[in-house]
């Protein structure tokens, strides 16, 4: 283990434990010092909502803290029934399933709906969740670039087997790209070479499409013509209650034949306690919400616009699309990451510095995560703040 742990830190990747305290209006205290936290996902600021802080303190309550059981035997309650309820008419989704987290709910979904003999293609950026999942599911697995589709096209025509199915598994918004799948071409080489399709939307419920359903919504809204290649191809749709909704847990949304294989077969989430059962009715609450608020998507929309125009103007070159909250600015050498991290730490602002294995090699950046929580002027100081340390200026 020495050896290892001392290989890891010569070649700067080497993580440490920080004890964080959340705060209110954006901010963490690191350290007994209060920063302005951009390095979470709580992108409308639901974590701190009092109408979901209410929500939960009621469950707890009411029902106690955990769910006591798996949900196969009695850890399915009356708040995981009215969340699921709530997730599939919000969806648009005939059955929801609930999960202990969105890394639970990617890699039991693959690695249910995959089986031996079929062949997976998953997007080379996609979350270790969905890697896993992948892998466990002994199919043949196949990597491929959403930059480089005519790849993943001519992979597509190969000849296989009869009687076993091809998948194309990914994110519709990269978790560390900030970039949205190409979700129309996907969907094309689906339909044209009889491929299905499980999305994860970890990152655009709450963000993207109407209303803040997702990436697959505003496809449909966008180009009704795939409305039926949608229906027909998206075997699974992913997400997660921990981002966008402020609590905690994964969830699924699909067919009633889709949820009831993976109520019988998804490991798990036949095997885990359930989800929290205050979880359930904090997500039911950010869930009401977000329904009777739909604008909060696109005021996070217009803070990441300003955002990234303000810094690109400055020269600094980011990756991902204009309106996603996540910008990343990447420095490649992850010792410099790390430093412009601290340096960033030292004028107030806790940005997440991301190296391998978490990203590719060569790839080390900041994430910048924003959110509603955020004021302008905190952020105007943090673009201020960067384009100064881009420029070499440390004081």
């Amino acid at each position: 283990m020495a050896t290892r742990l001392e290989r890891i830190e010569a070649e700067g990747l080497l993580r440490q434990q920080r004890v964080v305290e959340p705060l209110a209006a954006g901010r963490c205290r690191l350290a007994q010092r209060e920063l302005w936290d951009f390095s979470n996902n709580d992108y409308l600021g639901m974590s701190r909502h009092p109408a979901v802080i209410d929500a939960t303190q009621s469950a707890v309550a009411r029902y106690g803290v955990g769910a006591r059981a798996s949900m196969l035997i009695s850890g399915w309650t009356v708040e995981h029934e009215r969340l699921s309820l709530a997730l599939a008419r919000f969806e648009k989704a005939e059955r929801a399933l609930l999960f202990s987290s969105g890394y639970a709910a990617c890699m039991g979904t693959v690695s249910t709906l995959v089986e031996p003999g079929d062949t997976i293609y998953c997007d080379k950026l996609n979350h270790a969740c969905l890697v896993d999942g992948c892998r466990l599911s002994g199919a043949r697995l196949r990597v491929y670039r959403h930059d480089d589709l005519s790849t993943l096209e001519r992979e597509l025509q190969k000849p296989r087997g009869f009687d076993t199915r091809t998948w194309i598994v990914t994110e519709t918004v990269f978790g560390m790209e900030g970039m949205p799948a190409p979700l129309p071409e996907l969907l094309d080489l689906a339909e044209r070479y009889d491929a299905c399709l499980i999305c994860d939307e970890a990152h655009a419920t709450g963000v993207f499409g109407p209303g803040g359903q997702g990436q697959l919504a505003e496809v449909g809204e966008e180009h009704p013509e795939l409305r039926p290649v949608l229906a027909r191809r998206i075997a699974a749709r992913i997400g997660t209650l921990s981002k966008a909704l402020g609590a905690q847990g994964g969830f699924v949304v699909g067919s009633r034949e889709l949820i009831s294989l993976l109520w019988n077969a998804a490991r798990p989430a036949m095997f885990a306690t359930g989800l929290a059962i205050a979880n359930c009715a904090a997500a039911t609450a950010a869930l009401n919400l977000l329904e009777q608020h739909p604008d909060q998507c696109t005021r996070l929309r217009q803070k990441s616009r300003t955002l990234r125009v303000r810094l690109r103007e400055a020269g600094l070159q980011l990756l991902g699309a204009d309106e996603c909250p996540i910008i990343p600015l990447v420095l490649a050498d992850p010792l410099r990451t790390l430093e412009m991290g601290r340096e960033l730490e030292q004028a107030g602002f806790l940005v997440g510095a991301v190296r391998p294995p978490t990203v590719p090699r060569n790839t080390s950046r900041l994430r910048i995560s924003l959110s509603l929580s955020h004021p302008d002027q905190a952020i105007e100081e943090l673009a201020a703040r960067l384009i100064r340390l881009q420029r070499g200026e440390h004081t």
